[in-house]
């Protein structure tokens, strides 16, 4: 189903499901009306001997009206109806047929009031009800004006003939029709407006959501790009600040805060040897194995800059030191060949380690500078160790051991 036919059976589906719940309005008005004449038939108090002939075909009548609206009420429920493409003209073929065997019904009460009583109020309040309420086309209910006013004239020249009492009942009815034929036109067009104008605007709403949550995954896709390092897909040193702030924003007490540089030993012999693309694919392994490290251990790791790293984990001093070694042995377990290295034949890496119990971001940005210090001791004790410094805090000084 294209978009236009959508649309199209939303709008029928709308007109469906608003005549439905006129249907009830009828079915609760015409009950209501049915229950009050039933009462004044069987009381048979304002009638003569002759009239009380037609009572048991008004009560028939109203009691058959009755159980129709009564079936209405009890079957005809908002809740329990699931309009689709499939019964959708099931629903449009039981209103018109409610509307036909209304008018009907009360076409007959209105032929016997016209013969007994000179009138024919109640065809002419019930069409401009029906005329009111249902939104359909004039085609599917001009059939039935065109086939019950003729019937209530002709009664009322065979009752009354040509008489004043004549113009009383077919002047009414002359204005009255007319009035509810456009009444009915204008109810159908208007309500059909109406509904295009507001799926239309569902429509256009749903779309502008729909481009407003793409817009949206986009702009966050975006900030994440930006805060990824295109050759590692590491956070980048960007979001390594960022961190660094929030972390910052978390300091209401002490917190246990290890910072790891980590740096390729020997890095610029290997590209030079080896060439630049060995050389990012080095970094884009060994970055693999931080991050897998990172993420058995719940830290943090970035790319600082070339060949360099950094880890952050909020974990306690005791995890510190395995998790050095651990990163140190794994990046030696890939085994990626680096002849020209004055560490190793293969690739390896230096760990500079600070811990510290920090409370301020002064003490944040002093364990990463102590972290960097100890990167640099690291390579002066051979490379492809770790150095470790512990950073203490207190009012009047930073020690560093």
């Amino acid at each position: 189903m294209g978009n236009q036919e959508k649309i199209a059976f939303s709008i029928r589906k709308e007109m469906v499901q608003s005549n439905l719940k006129g249907m009830r309005a009828v079915a609760w008005t015409l009950m209501y009306v049915s229950f009050i004449i039933t009462l004044i038939h069987y009381g048979e108090i304002f009638f003569d001997k002759t009239e009380r002939a037609m009572v048991p075909i008004y009560i028939a009548i109203h009691t058959l009206m009755f159980y129709i609206d009564v079936a209405v009420l009890l079957f005809v429920r908002e809740k329990r109806m699931t309009i689709n493409s499939f019964n959708i003209q099931k629903y449009e073929h039981l209103i018109v047929v409610y509307i036909y065997t209304v008018i009907l019904l009360i076409t007959v009460i209105s032929v016997m009031d016209v013969y007994f009583f000179h009138h024919a109020a109640l065809y002419e309040v019930i069409l401009i009800i029906v005329c009111t309420v249902f939104a359909l086309p004039l085609r599917k209910i001009i059939w039935i004006i065109l086939l019950t006013a003729p019937a209530i004239i002709a009664s009322t020249y065979m009752s009354v003939g040509v008489s004043s009492e004549n113009i009383k009942i077919i002047l009414p009815m002359s204005l009255l029709i007319p009035v509810g034929i456009m009444i009915q036109y204008q109810t159908y067009k208007v309500r059909k407006q109406f509904n295009t104008q507001h799926i239309l605007l569902d429509e256009e709403m749903t779309k502008t959501k729909q481009l407003s949550e793409l817009l949206a995954a986009k702009n966050n896709e975006l900030k994440e790009q930006a805060l990824r390092d295109t050759l590692t897909n590491l956070p980048n040193r960007r979001a390594f600040n960022i961190k660094l702030t929030k972390i910052g924003h978390q300091l209401h007490k002490t917190q246990s805060l290890t910072v790891m540089m980590i740096d390729i030993d020997c890095f610029k012999k290997f590209n030079d040897y080896y060439g630049h693309l060995k050389g990012d694919e080095a970094i884009a392994k060994v970055a693999s194995i931080l991050e897998e490290v990172a993420e058995k251990y719940n830290a943090f790791v970035a790319r600082w800059g070339g060949e360099e790293f950094v880890m952050i984990s909020q974990h306690t001093e005791k995890f510190a030191e395995p998790l050095c070694e651990e990163i140190l042995e794994e990046v030696r377990y890939l085994k990626i060949p680096h002849e020209q290295s004055d560490v190793d034949e293969y690739v390896t890496v230096s760990i500079g380690m600070c811990h510290a119990k920090i409370t301020t971001n002064e003490h944040l940005q002093t364990c990463c500078e102590l972290a960097d210090q100890a990167l640099y001791r690291a390579k002066q004790n051979g490379r492809n160790n770790y150095y470790r410094k512990k950073a203490i805090f207190d009012e009047k000084a930073i020690a560093s051991i």
